[in-house]
């Protein structure tokens, strides 16, 4: 069971959170409400998955949330949603593969 620092724990949640401020900006620029589905579920799965890493320390359950979000953002089209969710998604997807490199 292999643990995270707490410097590389505060580097991921200070990047989820960087992400979720760029998305809710994206949001406000768009004029859509937080109501609209997208955003509301894109924001809720990105603030549980914040607030869960934050009381993890082991690698491997911290990359079990980071996926499970990735899987709980909404698919997205051309929505206005789209460009904020897939900056998330890549966002988490470069969390992961950066913790599977350090094992």
């Amino acid at each position: 069971m292999p643990e995270v620092t707490p410097a590389t724990r505060s580097e991921i949640v200070s990047e989820l959170d960087s992400a979720r401020r760029e998305f809710i900006a994206a949001r406000q620029t768009t004029g859509v409400s937080m109501e609209y589905m997208d955003f509301g579920l894109a924001d809720t799965t990105l603030s549980e998955c914040v607030d869960a890493i934050g009381k993890l320390t082991d690698r491997d359950q911290i990359v079990d949330t980071l996926k499970r979000a990735y899987n709980g953002l909404p698919l997205t089209s051309d929505e206005p949603a789209r460009p904020a969710v897939e900056h998330m998604r890549s966002t988490l997807v470069d969390l992961w593969k950066r913790l599977d490199t350090e094992a």
